[in-house]
């Protein structure tokens, strides 16, 4: 995953905070007060011209367009411009700056917590408050809570993509391997498995190799371990702690043996590290740590999968990939955004959305729905159910200040270690303070 870095300096540069702060002022009910009603929540005629709401996202959203038309069915006064917005992490700064951003915006995790920061979203739980459709008990807790930061709650969660481990049913029985089992798989037993599958001359391998530039694969492999790569209220970095430098050497000297997952070496003989992500479905890995949307892609290259837990050390976890409902501070129809995010984020409207991703929903009662989202139709067995389960012990990625500049030293030094250039007993210790200091500077 190709990762760009936006320094909370430059971040704040580009986006203004001091005038965003302004808008939310203007546009967040007074505390203890509900929002104030719109034309159209206070019954007066509808404009001549339907309000629109321009929703930015990321992905194309399909299956939200399915909201999309219901929605408007119900609000002929509003319209819905769904917006997919690429170089999304460059983009929404930018716009940001140039006072454009869309009223809603699909926000991921830290991007959430920068912009709320900056003044560019506002505090939603005022309108949450006064919805008598809302509950929010239906919400899986660690999500819901997530994005709270100082008592305000900057959006609302649709899906919760895990990861969960696939395996090819068939390159297990060609090795008579034993299929791993659910509720005992741990990170020896997955080096074990994958390495009397791995057949390198053949480019046959156990497991796929760790995408060393998406530094949140590894940091979901410091919690299987009980570490971390930040402190739970971001203001220390944490990296230097015994839990995380094994986690990580663990998996780095993984993947130097090359008889479990390719290594750089190896990756330049299969097409490059993009091309390692497709090993699975090419039927060349035994098994893939990886979010329910890849179902899809298996299941159309005829591949025989079956999905158990991700292997852990002292820790079952695993993340919670989700997009957060943010309305920003620009937005000259705060209450029409509000309506078009509570829809949106409805059971249905997130069931919509989550069928096309393959996801789990982050509502309970939207995965109470059949068919249930992250399943698919296939003629042989698939555990499905413990794609659901992953929800209940998922960890929604960390959002600190500057987080692109923290990780940008942190991404440095675990490629010199996955390289093996380093070992992680000797590196993190060193930048344990460098990312202090970015943490403690950015308050």
């Amino acid at each position: 995953m190709k990762t760009q870095y936006v320094s909370r300096r430059a971040f704040l540069r580009l986006t203004g905070s001091a005038l965003g702060v302004g808008l939310l002022a203007a546009c967040v009910a007074p505390a203890g007060q509900a929002p104030a009603a719109s034309n159209a929540e206070a019954g007066a005629a509808p404009a001549q011209e339907p309000i629109t709401i321009r929703f930015g996202r990321h992905d194309p959203g399909t299956g939200t367009e399915i909201t999309i038309r219901s929605f408007e069915e119900e609000h002929p006064n509003i319209k819905i411009a769904m917006e997919q917005i690429l170089e999304y992490e460059t983009k929404i700064p930018a716009l940001a700056a140039a006072g454009t951003l869309p009223d809603v915006v699909r926000s991921w995790e830290a991007m959430l917590f920068e912009m709320a920061r900056g003044g560019q979203f506002i505090d939603e739980q005022p309108f949450v408050d006064v919805e008598p459709d809302f509950h929010a008990e239906d919400f899986y807790e660690s999500v819901y809570a997530y994005p709270v930061m100082e008592g305000k709650r900057y959006g609302i969660n649709d899906v919760i993509a895990t990861h969960v481990t696939y395996y090819n049913v068939d390159l297990f029985d060609k090795a008579g391997v034993e299929y791993p089992k659910a509720d005992s798989f741990s990170w020896d037993d997955f080096a074990e498995k994958a390495r009397a599958i791995t057949d390198a001359d053949n480019q046959v391998w156990g497991s796929e190799t760790i995408p060393v530039g998406w530094h949140y694969f590894t940091l979901k492999q410091l919690w299987q371990n009980g570490g971390d790569f930040f402190s739970p209220d971001y203001k220390t970095c944490i990296i230097d702690q015994t839990a995380a430098i094994e986690a990580v050497q663990f998996w780095a000297d993984l993947m130097q043996s090359g008889d479990v997952m390719p290594t750089p070496s190896q990756m330049a003989g299969v097409g490059g590290a993009g091309a390692t992500a497709d090993l699975m479905s090419a039927g060349k890995s035994g098994m893939q740590r990886m979010g329910s949307w890849i179902s899809t892609s298996l299941a159309d290259a005829k591949i025989r999968f079956n999905v158990v837990p991700e292997p852990s050390r002292t820790r079952r976890a695993t993340p919670a990939h989700g997009g957060l409902n943010a309305i920003t501070s620009t937005s000259l129809n705060p209450q029409e955004a509000w309506m078009w995010v509570n829809y949106n984020c409805s059971t249905q409207g997130i069931y919509n959305y989550a069928t096309g991703g393959r996801f789990p929903g982050a509502r309970r009662s939207t995965n109470q729905i059949d068919p249930h989202p992250w399943e698919i139709k296939v003629d042989f067995d698939v555990d499905w159910d413990v794609i659901l389960q992953s929800a209940d012990y998922a960890y929604m990625l960390p959002g600190p200040c500057s987080e692109q500049e923290a990780l940008k030293v942190i991404g440095d030094a675990l490629e010199q270690i996955y390289d093996g250039k380093a070992k992680a007993a000797d590196l993190f210790p060193q930048i344990k303070p460098q990312v202090d200091k970015i943490l403690e500077e950015c308050v």
